[in-house]
């Protein structure tokens, strides 16, 4: 009698070898599938949050957004008398406080009723708000704030930039506006000419978005061209080279008064640019021939550029659309321009920057940059030659008939 077992265990290990290796091999192959559909579908709402990679939307901030805060902390500077240098500075911090007031109703509607009523609440009145504790945020000094209000303004008009043309208008106009406030405050709290030269201004903010357009563009090309250079200003030599504007069509020689200033059409704006241009040219060439030589060469200057500017415009009119000439063959000034034919031709360099910026709102591109650029340069000398800064959130008038003062030219 054989004493082994009948049934010998050696057979039955290949069996459980296999049994083991084809659970391995199905749980590799489920594994392998349940992980290629997670990865297919990882940018599903549902496996983002079974993963955990959800991703936390955030809204980019806007450039109106700093302007409530500017507005506290400008009040904040007004109740605190030692931050301020004397009643100069205080005067241009409670004119700042008024145009950021009108700015933030303008492009935040309702932002300023909003913060009213948080401030009137249950927890702002009655012995609470009179036991209330002063902010512990310091005031800031006329340095600190005309620095975030001069980047508030380039916030805005970097916005304009791309924005839709009544958008622009309003952005572009704030902006230029809180530039120039941010300069006088400097100015009024005693600061050197280089430190006020040394604020962000619109110029910089172009100069730099054009940059990156050109650098953006030179990038995509296979042969890039030279870098063109910065666009000149009304301000400047207007003989330079201007981009090429779009005029939608001829603007009409007369414009309908009835239809106000709500004209949009690129053409018809373009061509009141072009038609103030030549009128201030006409003033200061008269305000030149009869003031002292220390102001003729000045005037005679400042009508050269500015007919220069205008012509320039006008011949890409003409080229577009074989357009009727713009220019008047005599201007007339008004009946009390005799006076002081100076402050004559000088009253009307804020117009023009108003007309340049609604100009630059119906363009797009390098044209919009290169008027921005040159409504921001006629600001300042509107600002330098009046001492009053431009009122960009008006709508400028269109040009009217004079009574007949002075026919000369």
């Amino acid at each position: 009698m054989d004493p082994r077992h009948p049934v010998s265990p050696a057979p039955r290990r290949p069996r459980t070898r296999l049994r083991v290796l084809a659970a391995a091999a199905v749980v590799a192959v489920a594994a392998g599938t349940f992980g290629t559909g997670v990865y297919l579908n990882r940018d599903s709402p549902t496996w983002q949050r079974i993963l955990g990679t959800e991703p936390v939307i955030e809204v980019p901030p806007k450039a109106t957004d700093e302007l409530p805060v500017l507005l506290e902390s400008v009040g904040n500077m007004l109740e605190h008398p030692a931050t301020s240098t004397g009643a100069k500075t205080t005067a241009a911090l409670q004119a700042a406080r008024s145009m950021l007031a009108e700015h933030v109703e303008l492009l935040t509607p309702g932002a300023l009723a909003a913060a009213a009523a948080s401030a009137n609440g249950p927890a702002g009145t009655g012995a609470e708000a009179a036991t209330a504790p002063p902010s512990a945020v310091p005031p800031l000094t006329p340095a600190e704030f005309s620095g975030r209000l001069a980047g508030a303004g380039n916030g805005l008009l970097h916005e304009a930039l791309t924005a839709p043309e009544q958008e622009a208008r309003r952005l572009s106009g704030a902006g230029f506006e809180l530039v120039l406030q941010a300069r006088t405050v400097l100015s009024a709290a005693g600061a050197p000419q280089a430190a006020i030269d040394a604020l962000p201004t619109p110029a910089t903010e172009l100069a730099a978005q054009a940059a990156e357009t050109t650098s953006a563009a030179a990038s995509a090309s296979a042969s890039p061209s030279t870098a063109p250079a910065a666009a000149p200003t009304v301000d400047k030599a207007a003989a330079a080279k201007m981009p090429e504007f779009t005029f939608s069509a001829c603007p009409a020689t007369a414009p309908d008064a009835s239809k106000g200033t709500g004209q949009t059409d690129s053409g018809q704006l373009l061509g009141e640019v072009i038609d103030a241009a030549y009128r201030m040219g006409y003033a200061y060439d008269v305000a030149g021939a009869r003031t002292s030589a220390g102001l003729r060469t000045a005037a005679w200057n400042r009508s050269k550029v500015l007919v220069e500017f205008a012509e320039a415009l006008e011949k890409q009119l003409d080229a577009a659309h074989d357009c009727e000439p713009l220019r008047q063959p005599a201007y007339q000034l008004p009946a009390d321009a005799i006076s002081n034919l100076m402050d004559a031709a000088r009253s009307g360099e804020a117009q023009l920057a108003l007309l340049l910026r609604d100009a630059a709102a119906s363009q797009a591109g390098e044209p919009r940059t290169y008027l921005f650029n040159a409504a921001w340069a006629q600001g300042l000398q509107a600002r330098q030659v009046t001492g009053q800064v431009p009122d960009f959130t008006a709508v400028a008038e269109a040009p009217k008939p004079a009574d007949v003062g002075a026919s000369a030219g």
